[in-house]
């Protein structure tokens, strides 16, 4: 019998779910056995099945979004000997102002006999497991099955950047509502996926310019010259929008890095 926890090639996004991209063809193999797991869940009604409604928008401000609706289906843990998967069935829409996910369901996917059994899995539970556990397969569904204890790891905090602007003082100020961006003051606000909590960076300097120039939530910002580029630590709880934006419960401003032309 393999051990049901164990040391893994597959990759995992920021947020757990696996992807095969360069692991090793044993682990890969591995891959796609949960994924036919999930496949014989899904024909039998077991979970949501997966679609993608989404289309190019090709007119006004949608021209260049995604617009519609998804659900896909992601492969958040593994057991070693392939029987058990842990999944996320997420849902997602797109609009003129961009992506979001609108919904999150979590599945323990079990081999049984010529079909699957399956059984809900504790939301909350389940992405921070899976989140833990990096390179091991079979941990995060250890711990959504009551088989072991999840513990938190210490709070990740990342580096990116910010764009500010300067009042009329010289005291850098939000680009958007005035409101003070001073360094070495943390801003904590409640991050939300739907773009009403939290506060926005990016992971690179080139994404925050290339944002400030295009997006039209900057308002007349974009017409603005000599915009701040600061360097910040990110906290606390995190979403991805739109493959680029970065959205964090809690921000500290560290530096001033560059100002644009």
């Amino acid at each position: 019998m393999k051990n049901s926890i164990q040391t893994t090639t597959l990759s995992r996004d920021e947020y757990g779910a696996i992807f095969p991209r360069l692991a090793s063809a044993p682990d890969q193999a591995l891959f796609a056995q949960a994924l036919n797991l999930v496949k014989i869940a899904a024909k039998s009604g077991k979970i949501p099945a997966e679609f993608d409604g989404m289309e190019w928008g090709s007119s006004g401000k949608e021209r260049g979004k995604r617009i519609g609706e998804a659900l896909h289906h992601e492969i958040y843990d593994i057991s070693p000997d392939g029987r058990v998967a842990l999944i996320c069935c997420r849902s997602v829409s797109g609009d003129r102002y961009g992506q979001k996910t609108t919904g999150k369901e979590y599945f323990l996917v079990r081999a049984f006999r010529a079909s699957v059994k399956v059984e809900a899995a504790n939301k909350a539970l389940a992405a921070k497991a899976a989140k833990s556990t990096s390179t091991m397969l079979g941990a995060a569904i250890a711990i959504v099955a009551g088989k072991t204890t999840y513990k938190a790891p210490a709070n990740k905090v990342r580096k990116g950047f910010k764009l500010v602007t300067r009042d009329d003082e010289g005291n850098l100020v939000s680009v958007w509502d005035q409101s003070s961006w001073a360094l070495g003051k943390t801003r904590t606000e409640a991050a939300t996926e739907d773009h009403r909590g939290g506060f926005y960076y990016y992971n690179s300097i080139e994404k925050a310019v290339a944002a400030a120039s295009t997006n039209e939530t900057f308002g007349n910002a974009i017409k603005h010259h000599r915009l701040v580029v600061v360097e910040v630590e990110a906290s606390g709880r995190h979403f991805r929008h739109d493959n680029e934006k970065l959205c964090a419960s809690r921000i500290r401003p560290v530096r001033e890095v560059a100002i644009t032309l």
